[in-house]
């Protein structure tokens, strides 16, 4: 999908509490200012979920604002139906934010479960990936799926990283526009700790995506 300078872009990231879904929020809408965008709106849950509970945050930004204010961004909550991506940090997440998908979204989800209380409790059963993908695809065909958490373990030794390498996952869909790869690497250098780390991090996402997005 191209999209115009014009456009309003509407980016669901979903996860559970500690994850780093504002940090990856916030991550976005500032390499968003580095490149030059002219709105950017956001929502984020604080302080809402103890940790491992569910959290969600919406980012929108219009790359060039029009001259009919009604045509340009003045909310920050995305309407249902109008999310072009989901980053999910936790798959099942996806299925509780869907209200907001639809055939123009796509999905990109890490792999790794966190089953909530009541799964751990016995009290329900958590869907398989496949089920979760069968679900989504109800909404689009683009539905992309990697193990972030594994990889983070493997190249880092902790699960720090796994938010970082989701973007970068994301980054080969198209559907973050307008923002460079410099602009993440400068925001990371500027306000996340081990920014080699990160850097590194956010380009092993983008390898991976390049594999898995592209060749669909």
């Amino acid at each position: 999908m191209k999209f115009k300078e014009t456009d309003i872009i509407n980016v669901v990231i979903a996860g559970t509490a500690g994850q780093g879904v504002i940090s990856l929020k916030r991550l976005i809408e500032f390499a968003a200012q580095k490149a030059g965008v002219d709105i950017i709106l956001g929502a984020e849950q604080h302080g809402l979920a103890q940790r491992e509970g569910a959290i969600i945050s919406h980012t929108r930004y219009q790359k060039k604002a029009t001259d009919d204010p009604k045509k340009n961004l003045n909310s920050s909550l995305i309407c249902y139906g109008d999310a072009d991506l989901y980053i999910c940090i936790e798959p099942v997440e996806s299925l509780r934010r869907g209200i907001f998908a639809s055939n123009k979204t796509t999905f990109v989800l890490n792999e790794r479960t966190i089953p909530p209380i009541l799964i751990t409790a016995d009290l329900d059963q958590y869907p398989s990936l496949e089920k979760i993908k069968e679900i989504l695809k109800g909404y689009t065909e683009e539905v992309y799926t990697m193990n972030a958490t594994e990889l983070s373990l493997k190249e880092f030794n902790r699960n720090q990283q796994v938010n970082i390498i989701m973007l970068g996952f994301a980054i080969p869909t198209g559907k973050i526009p307008f923002i460079d790869i410099k602009h993440y690497e400068e925001v990371i250098k500027e306000w996340l700790r081990d920014p080699d780390d990160n850097i590194r991090a956010l380009h092993l996402g983008i390898e991976k995506g390049n594999k898995i997005i592209k060749k669909n």
